[in-house]
C-alpha cells in the first residue's frame, strides 16, 4: 500500500505543511511477525519475540533509512534541489538507500565513502551505487572526506547534503530524519490496537547514526507506551552514545512542539532507554563471532521460511544482543520486538546486469576488487552456463555452501570452500 500521507499528520494536522515530507514507502504498515521457532530455541516461559518487518517497506530497497527519507526527501523536494550528497562507508546501507531513492525521484546523487572493512557485501553495493547513477568521490580519512563533501557542496548549491545515515552529527543538523521514526512509533502503536501485536516490554534495535532509536524512543514517550527501547552500539563511541541519542531526539520534540503546540511538553533522559555496547568488534564492519552465529541461527530457524535477511553488520550484532538479554533468567517473560532495518529484497537483477564490471566504477575502487575473493565463482572461474543458473552467483550470502550443492567438479568446490573460509575473518566477540 503506498503511504499517501504519515501518521504523525493525523495525530496532529497542524503539522502538515509545515513539516516537508513526500511518499516513499510502498509498503506499510510492515508487518509484524512472530518469532516462534525461536522461542523455543531459547527456552523461554511465557516471553515473546516479534520482528518488525521494515525490510520490506519498499519496492526495491527496504529498510530503516526509506522512513527518514520520507522527511529528508520532502525537504529536499521543497528547496527545490537537483540533487543529494551525502556521506557513508565503502559498503553503506545508507548511501545505497540514498542512490536509489535519488534515481526514483529523478535526482543526481553524489557519495563521499570512506573505507571499512572489506566484504563481498562492499563489493555489491560499490556496484550498485554505479547501477543506480550515484558519483562517486573517496577519501581514506573521514575528516578529509567531509572537506571533499563541504567544498563540492559550495560548487554545487543546488544539492542537498544529508549526514551521515540522515541523522544528527554530534547533535548538529536537522532533525527531520528522526521524525520518520516517531511516525513508525505511531505505526507501532496502532497495531498494538489493533491486536497485530500485544505491548512490547522491549524493542532491540541497532544503533549506527542513533536517528532510528532516537525517533523510536521519542515516539514511546509522546504515546505514553511502557515499552522500552534497546539500542545496541553497532558503531565506533564517537557515534552511537547516550548525549546523541537525548540530543537527537529532543531536537526532534523541539521542532515539532514549535510547529504544533499539541505536542507534549516533554523531554527523553537517558533513563528513557538503554544503549547496549560490547557487539561492535574492533571497528565498525567488523564481523563478530557472535554477530555470524545470531544471523545464522535466526535464519535457520525464521529467515527463510519468513523471507527476510540480517546483516553482520547491524542486525546480526543487535540480535546477538537481544539473545544475551533473553538467556537471562529474569527476562524469559519478557515480549520483545526486534526491529528489523536491514533490507530483504533481492538485488540480484540488478547486480546480474553489472556483469560485475568493476571496471566502471572510478580507478580509486578498483583496488576494492582486484585478487579480493568472497565468492566461489571468482576462485573457480565458473562456466557461465554454472552460473546462470546458479543461486550463490553474485548472491547476498557470501558462504555458497550455504546456499547450493555445487555443479563444478568436488575438487575445485572444496578449493573455492577451504579457501573462502579461511578468508572470513570472525573476531571473538
Amino acid at each position: 500500500m503506498e503511504n499517501k500521507k504519515p501518521l504523525l499528520f493525523e495525530m496532529y494536522p497542524t503539522l502538515e505543511g509545515k513539516v516537508p515530507w513526500i511518499p516513499i514507502l510502498t509498503n506499510i504498515p510492515t508487518d509484524i511477525d512472530r518469532l516462534t521457532d525461536l522461542e523455543k530455541y531459547i527456552g523461554l516461559t511465557g516471553g515473546e519475540i516479534y520482528i518488525k518487518r521494515d525490510d520490506k517497506d519498499h519496492h526495491v530497497y527496504g529498510g530503516n533509512k526509506l522512513r527518514k527519507f520520507e522527511f529528508i526527501f520532502g525537504r529536499a523536494i521543497q528547496k527545490k534541489r537537483k540533487g543529494m550528497i551525502t556521506i557513508g562507508g565503502i559498503g553503506s546501507n545508507h548511501c545505497l538507500a540514498c542512490t536509489i531513492i535519488s534515481k526514483e525521484l529523478n535526482l543526481k546523487c553524489n557519495l563521499f565513502l570512506f573505507p571499512q572493512p572489506l566484504t563481498w557485501h562492499v563489493q555489491r553495493s560499490l556496484l550498485l551505487y554505479d547501477y543506480f547513477n550515484a558519483k562517486l568521490h573517496f577519501n581514506k580519512k573521514f575528516i578529509g572526506l567531509a572537506l571533499k563533501a563541504i567544498v563540492f557542496k559550495i560548487f554545487h548549491p543546488k544539492h542537498y547534503a544529508m549526514l551521515p545515515g540522515g541523522s544528527l552529527l554530534f547533535g548538529l543538523g536537522s532533525p527531520i530524519g528522526t521524525l520518520g521514526f516517531i511516525n513508525a512509533a505511531i505505526e507501532l502503536k496502532q497495531q498494538i490496537d489493533n491486536g497485530s501485536i500485544k505491548e512490547p516490554d522491549v524493542i532491540f534495535v541497532a544503533g549506527g547514526s542513533c536517528g532510528t532509536a532516537a525517533g523510536l524512543i521519542a515516539g514511546c514517550k509522546i504515546l505514553k507506551l511502557k515499552t522500552k527501547v534497546y539500542v545496541v552500539a553497532v558503531s565506533m563511541d564517537w557515534l552511537v552514545n547516550s548525549s546523541t541519542i537525548t540530543k537527537n531526539a529532543n531536537k526532534a520534540l523541539k521542532y515539532l512542539k514549535k510547529r504544533d503546540k499539541l505536542i507534549p511538553n516533554i523531554r527523553v533522559s537517558e533513563g528513557d532507554f538503554e544503549l547496549i555496547s560490547g557487539y561492535l568488534g574492533s571497528d565498525y564492519g567488523v564481523k563478530t563471532k557472535r554477530g555470524q552465529k545470531a544471523v545464522d541461527k535466526v535464519m535457520e530457524l525464521e529467515g527463510k521460511k519468513k523471507g527476510f535477511k540480517l546483516d553482520t553488520t547491524y542486525t546480526g550484532k543487535a540480535i546477538a544482543a537481544m539473545f544475551d538479554f533473553l538467556n537471562a533468567n529474569e527476562n524469559k517473560t519478557k515480549k520483545v520486538l526486534f526491529w528489523n532495518t536491514y533490507n530483504s529484497n533481492d538485488l540480484t537483477k540488478y547486480l546480474t546486469e553489472t556483469k560485475f564490471d568493476y571496471n566502471k566504477l572510478p580507478k580509486k575502487f578498483h583496488r576494492f576488487y582486484q585478487n579480493k575473493y568472497f565468492q566461489c565463482w571468482q576462485i573457480t572461474d565458473c562456466p557461465d552456463y554454472i552460473k546462470s543458473d546458479c543461486p550463490a552467483y553474485l548472491n547476498h550470502e557470501y558462504r555458497f555452501w550455504k546456499i547450493v550443492d555445487c555443479k563444478l567438479e568436488p575438487i575445485k568446490s572444496q578449493k573455492a570452500m577451504n579457501l573462502l573460509k579461511n578468508a572470513i575473518k570472525l573476531e571473538d566477540c
